[in-house]
């Protein structure tokens, strides 16, 4: 009867430790239970998520255009088609289908910064010019046509503390009348912004 002589190479070793702990730690990673999310937190990642379609009104003031920016950034993860909209606002002394040319050429300019922009961020864009006797109706109007999640809208920076300016009226109209989210990207005052720099 031969002996059977076993003879241990520190190379294998060194595999079977290294396979052993890679199979040890693959499985501890797999079946760790992660602590359950507070339902409040769970509803607030979701109802992010489910956002799909985001309505951006726009004006080619720069408060727009960070909205545009804020709501192509929001819509990132999920891929939400965004949708800047220029709301063309009509005299009531016009017919809604009176040409207008030079506003419908500023329009049209603006809405095509706006699609640039969104495309920067590779996510799906439709623009809408749209007729209608004041912004906000004209928001509303068409955030019920497209059954949209949620409007980021643009505010620019105001100086003392009345809300008396058409932009401040067409966010109340919003926050009154709308039946998805309003999300108000407030634009900092030019003094803010330089602070911040400087710090």
């Amino acid at each position: 009867m031969t002996d059977v002589v076993v003879t241990l190479e520190p190379l294998g070793i060194a595999l079977a430790v290294v396979f052993v702990g890679s199979l040890s730690f693959l499985f501890s990673w797999m079946f760790r239970v992660r602590p359950p999310l507070p339902r409040e937190v769970a509803r607030a990642r979701f109802s992010v998520s489910a956002m799909q379609r985001i309505i951006v009104p726009i004006s080619g003031s720069a408060p727009s255009v960070r909205a545009i920016e804020l709501a192509s950034r929001l819509g990132q993860a999920q891929r939400a088609e965004i949708m800047p909209i220029y709301v063309l606002e009509v005299p009531l002394t016009l017919g809604l289908d009176t040409p207008l040319p030079a506003q419908e050429a500023h329009a049209q300019e603006v809405l095509e910064k706006a699609r640039t922009l969104v495309q920067l961020h590779g996510l799906p864009v439709r623009t809408r010019l749209v007729r209608q006797r004041s912004v906000a109706d004209g928001i509303i109007r068409v955030s019920e046509e497209e059954q949209a999640d949620a409007i980021v809208i643009g505010l620019g920076w105001q100086r003392g503390v009345g809300r008396t300016d058409a932009a401040s009226r067409t966010i109340d109209h919003l926050l009154r009348r709308a039946r998805c989210e309003v999300i108000i990207a407030r634009y900092p005052a030019v003094e803010e912004i330089e602070e911040r720099q400087a710090a």
